[in-house]
Formats: structure tokens, C-alpha cells, sequence
């Protein structure tokens, strides 16, 4: 069940940076060590190369997004390009290639 919601844009900034925060260095390191644990060194390797990076961009939109707030300023953001087949996020230029799922350049879309 998600804690945030309509309401306080800075309390649900920071509701989302420590949902963030606790993902990656509680949930998905405790993954890792299941995986290590269990010999499944793929799964270890798909755990590190995908959600985790995921995360870690996500944290990073949500931190600028929030200083922008406290700021009292818009952010100022390039393009938010969001991988159609796996959800990595950047911000810029979409790459050539996925670095999580290897998907091409035509399947990110561009948020402006």
C-alpha cells in the first residue's frame, strides 16, 4: 500500500526518495544475498543490472524534483525518456541501446 497520494507534493517527494532509498539498500541487497545463498548467479546479476539501477535513477529524479520544490523554482530537467519494455529512466538523450534489457532507441518514449 502506497503512503503517499494527493496532498503535499514535498511530503510525497519524500515519501518516494525513502521508498527509494529503502529498496536499494535494504530489499534489493537482501535479494542479492537470497540469490548468492541459492548459487543463482543469474538472477544476482539481473538483480544488480536491473531494478537496482532502476531504483537508483528513480531516487535521483525524485531528489532534483524536490529541491526544485524547496526552491520554489520548476526543474530544470532534459527529456525523461522511459524504456517501453523494462522502465529504465533517464534523463536526456534516449541510448542507442537499453543498458537493462537491450531494447533499441525506438522503444523509449520521451517525456518533455
Amino acid at each position: 500500500m502506497a503512503v503517499f497520494g494527493p496532498g503535499d507534493t514535498r511530503k510525497n517527494l519524500k515519501l518516494a526518495i525513502a521508498g527509494e532509498t529503502y529498496e536499494i539498500e535494504e530489499m534489493y541487497p537482501a535479494y542479492i544475498e537470497v540469490a548468492k545463498f541459492q548459487k543463482e548467479k543469474k538472477v544476482h546479476k539481473e538483480v544488480l543490472n536491473g531494478p537496482g539501477v532502476l531504483k537508483k535513477m528513480h531516487k535521483m529524479i525524485y531528489e532534483k524534483a524536490l529541491e526544485s520544490v524547496n526552491s520554489g523554482k520548476d526543474p530544470e530537467l532534459g527529456p525523461i525518456q522511459v524504456c517501453e519494455v523494462c522502465g529504465y529512466t533517464l534523463e536526456g538523450d534516449a541510448p542507442d541501446v537499453c543498458p537493462i534489457c537491450g531494447a533499441l532507441k525506438e522503444k523509449f518514449t520521451a517525456f518533455e
